[in-house]
């Protein structure tokens, strides 16, 4: 078995190096090979961060050095092509006066890191208010964009898609809620994004970004889940505790943030009880890229008291248990019902990649199979309780 955490490792080593201006040689085992390595940078998103340091990497296969060329490359023309389609969008939106906020991965990209492109994703997180949703979709069926067949359990969000000049198909999330999951919402509640935005010009006038404390909390419920569930790589979907790209938006987020900040930061995290997980993940970005940060905030936000249902949510990853969380943090009973109804019927797409020995019987049978099969894990969950 390959050995992922020596290999981690060096990549951290690396990574803290060169962000010092200094070289950094090659020092993994004689045995691992150059394209094992590959597959941790893959997964970790740093290809171009390394990459725009490779004249200081030294003694390092020229096969990697040749497969970080060729990533890079894509990876500049994604980002040029995917920047225009989206400043095209967020435009659209703010000349029908629709308020919307960039968040995750390209708030980051465009207001922190100093290439854009380094900041590696597959999609734009777009949030506009509920109200809006109706001529929000009809923006983007006017400016070429179509729906994705999303995957069964998002609630507030969904998928649009663009092809780019036959290049490349860019996504935009479009999200309702900042996050899809309601045992969360009170820890980003909808309202803070919009109060405390920052505009972000690199994506033009329309453009704005949650404060850094918001990102900051965001970016701490993101890695958490993704942990559980995985990250999409080239070598299929890979779980692991946290990726250096993460340690780094949290490394530049905190330098950003002055006393201010913190307090901030502090204060909304004491309020919605999800304090000891930010520390949690800024004490990874400490042990990976040596982050500087203030010892009193980080005793306050440990010592915090992490709300039960975030505490319970990310401690049990079995979905259904994540849904009756979810539930009984959903206010309303219409909106309860609608949750309800989209976890019982789930999509044909969805149940045919479930069962696909049973790819032919029609969408109810699937639909009933799934149903029994669900109230069996409810009975049986509560003859163990």
């Amino acid at each position: 078995m390959i050995d992922t955490s020596s290999i981690d490792g060096f990549l951290a080593d690396t990574l803290r190096t060169l962000r010092r201006g200094d070289r950094a040689a090659w020092s993994v085992e004689k045995s691992t090979t150059w394209q094992t390595v590959w597959s941790r940078i893959d997964y970790h998103g740093i290809p171009l961060l390394l990459h725009g340091s490779k004249d200081r990497l030294d003694d390092w296969p020229t096969g990697l050095l040749d497969r970080m060329d060729e990533e890079a490359r894509l990876i500049v023309l994604w980002e040029t092509t995917h920047h225009d389609a989206v400043t095209r969008i967020l435009l659209a939106l703010d000349e029908a006066r629709i308020d919307s906020i960039v968040m995750k991965g390209t708030a980051l990209a465009y207001a922190f890191h100093a290439e854009p492109a380094a900041r590696r994703r597959g999609d734009t997180d777009l949030l506009v208010r509920p109200d809006d949703q109706t001529r929000t979709r009809a923006i983007f069926e006017e400016l070429g964009w179509y729906r994705r067949d999303d995957p069964h359990g998002l609630y507030h969000q969904e998928g649009w898609l663009h092809d780019a000049a036959g290049f490349f198909v860019h996504s935009i999330d479009l999200h309702w809620e900042p996050t899809d999951r309601p045992v969360l919402h009170g820890a980003l509640p909808i309202d803070r994004f919009f109060a405390q935005k920052h505009p972000v010009p690199e994506l033009g006038t329309g453009a704005f970004r949650p404060n850094i404390a918001t990102m900051l909390v965001h970016a701490t419920t993101n890695q958490k889940w993704h942990a559980q569930h995985g990250y999409d790589a080239e070598d299929g979907r890979l779980v692991g505790p946290r990726r250096l790209m993460w340690s780094v938006d949290f490394d530049l987020l905190t330098k950003s943030m002055d006393d201010t900040d913190w307090a901030e930061l502090i204060d909304h995290c004491t309020r919605t009880g999800i304090g000891p997980l930010v520390a949690e993940a800024l004490d990874g970005a400490r042990e990976d890229l040596g982050t500087q940060l203030p010892d009193d905030a980080m005793n306050r936000l440990r010592s915090g008291t992490l709300d039960s249902g975030i505490e319970s949510y990310f401690t049990d990853s079995d979905s259904l248990s994540q849904f009756w969380l979810d539930l009984k943090r959903t206010h309303g009973v219409h909106k309860k019902a609608r949750l309800v109804l989209n976890r019982a019927f789930a999509p044909r797409a969805h149940l045919i990649e479930k069962y696909p020995a049973s790819k032919n019987w029609p969408t109810i049978a699937l639909q009933g199979r799934f149903l029994i099969e669900t109230t069996g894990r409810l009975i049986r969950r509560g003859g163990a309780a």
